[in-house]
C-alpha cells in the first residue's frame, strides 16, 4: 500500500468523525456568533444563509448553511442543534458562496524593473482578494517556490496554495531525460515544457510518465505543434500558441524580416496566426478531437495578450491608480528588451487583425468545450498591460463568458476542472461535503455578473441605497435609483482560514504607496540609476 493510498483512508476517517460523530450538540438557541479574525484559522466556521454555487456547472441553490471544521466542509443545510457550535460566524445573507478559483497559470515575481523591488505579499494579497485560493506556477524560481508552496500549506504565510511546475533543461534526449529524474526527486508537481523538437519533446513527455509527474506546455512557433503534443500525451496546452499552427497547410507566412527575438515581430505576427490563407478549420477541429480523445486540457490566458486589441483602454485600467506597483509600472512600458512590452509604434491595423484573431481562437475554444474538453482558467500576469495579478483573473473569467460560455460553465472552468487538471478533483474545487474548505464568500450573485469578483468591485444599481438587478421593474422617474459601487468577495477561504478581503486590499495599496514613495526618494537622489 502507498502513501497516497494510506493518505486517502485517512482523510476518509478523519471525515467519517466530523460527519457522524459532532463534538457536543449546540444549545438550542445559538448566538449569532462574532464573525472570524481575518488570516486567522478557525477550528469550527459557520457561514450563513447564503446561495451556493456548487462549483461542477448546476445551477445555484439555498439559502444554506456550510460548516466548516478543521478545513475541511463538515456540514452543509440548515444549522440545528444537532450541529456543533461555531467559533466564528459569517453573515451569507444576500451573499452567494461558490469554490475558491485555481489559477492554472501563474508566475511569482519579486520584481519586474531590476532594481525596483517588489514586496511578494503584493501578489499573494492580490489573488487571495480576487478568489485564487491554488495557484500552479509554471517555471519559476524552484528554491524560493518550493519554500513558499511548504509555508503556505503550513499556514504560515498568507498565500494561496502553491503547485510548482518546474522547466526541464534543453539539449539531448537523454540529458533532459536526465532532467526530468532530477527534478522529480527535487519535488516537482509537474513539468512546464517547450520549445522543443519532436525526438526530444517524445524522451521529455515518455520520461515524465514515468516519473510520474503531470506535464503543460507552452508551445512556440517551432517544429512541434500541438498535434505533436496532444498525439504524445502531454497533460494540457496553454495560450493558443501551437494549437492554431496545427491548423495551417503548410506553415504561417512569415515576411523575410520576421525575427523571433524581436517581440514587437513575434506578437505582432502572433495576431495573424488565425486569419492565414491556409487556415484549415477542418484540421483545427481534427485537432480539438485529438485533444479531447487523449485528455488534453487547454488553459487559454486570453487576459494575457487583450491589451493587443485594445493598448489604450489597458493602458489606463482605473484600478491602476491605487494597486499598479511601480515595479510593474516601469516594466510595462514600451520596449524592444523586455518580453511583452511591445507597444512601440502599435497599429489600430494590428489591433484589428487581433481582434479577428481572438474571434476564431474563442470559436475553436468554445467548439473544445462544446467536444467535452477541460478548459481551465489562468492570468499569467505580469508581463503585458492589463495583466496584473488578480485584476487579470476575474478578466479571464469574462472572456470565458464572451467566448459563449454561461457563467456556469466559466465558474466550472474556474474550480472543478482547475481542480481535476491538478490532480485534486477528489478534494477540490467544489462546495462538497468532505471537500478541502476553500471557498468565496461574495457580495452579490457573480452568475448575473462575473464583475462582482473584480478586487475594485463593480457598479451596481441602488434602490433606496440597496442593490438591484439593472433589470428589474425601475422607474426613471424614482428618485431613490442610483449608482454605487458594490460586489468584490468578501472572504476568501483557504484551508478554512479566513481571508477578508478589504484588509487584503488595503495591505496592498499601502504597499504600493509606500513602493511609490520610496521609488520617488530615490529617483530624487539619483540611487536608481
Amino acid at each position: 500500500m502507498n502513501s497516497r493510498t494510506i493518505g486517502r483512508i485517512i482523510h476518509g476517517l478523519v471525515l467519517a468523525c466530523l460527519v457522524t460523530f459532532p463534538l457536543q450538540p449546540a444549545a438550542q438557541q445559538r448566538p449569532a456568533g462574532k464573525a472570524p479574525a481575518h488570516a486567522q484559522r478557525v477550528q469550527r466556521l459557520l457561514i450563513t444563509k447564503a446561495m451556493v454555487i456548487y462549483g461542477s456547472g448546476k445551477p445555484a441553490f439555498g439559502p444554506a448553511d456550510i460548516l466548516i471544521q478543521d478545513g475541511l466542509i463538515a456540514r452543509i443545510g440548515t444549522a440545528n442543534d444537532q450541529w456543533p457550535a461555531p467559533d466564528a460566524v459569517i453573515d451569507g445573507t444576500g451573499k452567494y458562496v461558490m469554490p475558491g478559483i485555481i489559477n492554472t497559470h501563474m508566475h511569482w515575481h519579486e520584481e519586474r524593473m531590476p532594481g525596483i523591488p517588489m514586496d511578494i505579499q503584493y501578489e499573494r494579497n492580490l489573488y487571495l482578494a480576487s478568489g485564487t485560493t491554488t495557484a500552479r506556477e509554471v517555471g519559476g524560481n524552484f528554491d524560493k517556490t518550493s519554500q513558499w508552496r511548504e509555508q503556505s500549506k503550513a499556514g504560515t504565510i498568507v498565500s494561496p496554495r502553491i503547485i510548482l511546475y518546474a522547466r526541464p533543461v534543453r539539449g539531448t534526449p537523454d540529458e533532459i531525460r536526465g532532467s526530468v529524474r532530477e527534478l522529480k526527486q527535487r519535488g516537482a508537481d509537474g513539468l512546464k515544457i517547450g520549445g522543443l523538437d519532436r525526438d526530444q519533446l517524445e524522451a521529455l513527455l515518455d520520461e515524465a510518465k514515468k516519473q510520474g509527474l503531470p506535464t503543460t506546455t507552452h508551445i512556440g512557433v517551432e517544429e512541434t505543434t500541438a498535434w505533436d503534443y496532444a498525439e504524445l500525451g502531454v497533460g494540457c496546452i496553454e495560450h493558443f500558441y501551437g494549437v492554431g499552427d496545427a491548423a495551417l497547410d503548410g506553415i504561417q507566412n512569415f515576411p523575410p524580416e520576421m525575427n523571433t527575438a524581436n517581440e514587437i515581430h513575434r506578437f505582432g505576427r502572433a495576431g495573424e496566426l488565425y486569419i492565414q490563407h491556409n487556415f484549415n478549420r477542418q484540421k483545427l477541429s481534427a485537432l480539438l478531437d485529438l485533444m479531447v480523445k487523449n485528455g488534453v486540457a487547454w488553459s487559454p490566458t486570453m487576459s494575457t495578450y487583450e491589451a493587443s486589441r485594445d493598448v489604450i483602454k489597458n493602458q489606463n485600467l482605473p484600478w491602476y491608480r491605487d494597486f499598479l506597483h511601480p515595479s510593474l509600472e516601469e516594466y510595462y512600458k514600451p520596449s524592444l528588451a523586455r518580453h511583452g512590452t511591445y507597444w512601440l509604434g502599435w497599429t489600430n491595423t494590428q489591433e484589428v487583425r487581433w481582434k479577428h484573431n481572438y474571434r476564431v481562437w474563442m470559436e475553436a475554444l468554445r467548439e473544445f468545450g462544446l467536444k467535452g474538453g477541460i478548459i481551465t482558467v489562468g492570468d499569467d500576469a505580469g508581463y503585458l498591460y492589463g495583466s496584473l495579478y488578480g485584476f487579470g483573473m476575474t478578466r479571464e473569467l469574462e472572456l470565458h463568458e464572451e467566448a459563449g460560455f454561461h457563467p456556469l460553465e466559466v465558474i466550472r472552468h474556474a474550480t472543478a476542472n482547475g481542480a481535476a487538471v491538478i490532480g485534486m478533483g477528489d478534494r477540490l474545487g467544489r462546495v462538497r461535503q468532505g471537500y478541502i474548505a476553500d471557498l468565496l464568500v461574495v457580495n452579490g450573485n457573480p452568475l448575473e455578473n462575473l464583475r462582482l469578483l473584480n478586487p475594485a468591485g463593480a457598479d451596481i444599481v441602488l434602490q433606496n441605497g440597496k442593490p438591484v438587478n439593472n433589470y428589474a421593474a425601475l422607474d426613471p422617474a424614482d428618485k431613490s435609483i442610483e449608482t454605487g459601487r458594490g460586489g468584490g468577495i468578501e472572504w476568501t477561504i483557504k484551508d478554512g482560514i479566513p481571508y477578508h478581503v478589504p484588509t487584503l486590499m488595503n495591505e496592498v495599496k499601502d504597499i504600493v504607496s509606500k513602493a511609490r514613495s520610496e521609488l520617488r526618494r530615490r529617483t530624487s537622489s539619483g540611487a536608481t540609476r
